[in-house]
């Protein structure tokens, strides 16, 4: 299985945001320093990280007695592969859906909406070349 083609669950996105927060390397402990809501225990934490590693999406390094865990995913891979799953089953794969989705539900300021005008502007050139 390819990088981009990765799946990722929840709680493994909950450790990932973590590493990612901490300049791509954390602890257990920093993991659940950092995390909002309901932590997981220690021990999930840990095997999620062990599975996470068999599975090739972090590595670590020893530093120490501790192990200093780092994602071998950019924060874009994950959020593509997240993404393309929303939109093939919620939108039946039709980007455009998604889009007007997006728009209609936001709270768009008119700035916000300026910048999104622009970006599909620049992606129009790139298309273009």
């Amino acid at each position: 299985m390819k990088k981009a083609d990765m799946k990722v669950t929840e709680l493994e996105l909950g450790v990932l945001q973590q590493i990612w927060h901490r300049n791509n390397q954390a602890t257990v402990n920093e993991v659940l320093e950092g995390w909002g809501g309901k932590k997981p225990g220690y021990t999930t934490v840990l095997k999620t990280l062990q599975k996470m590693e068999a599975k090739g999406i972090v590595g670590h390094r020893q530093d120490g007695r501790r192990y200093l865990y780092f994602s071998t995913l950019k924060r874009e891979q994950v959020t593509e592969g997240r993404l393309q799953t929303i939109i093939g089953r919620i939108f039946s794969g039709n980007k455009i859906s998604f889009a007007e989705y997006f728009i209609k539900s936001s709270d768009l300021s008119l700035d916000d909406i300026a910048e999104l005008k622009k970006m599909v502007a620049d992606r129009e050139k790139e298309l273009k070349r």
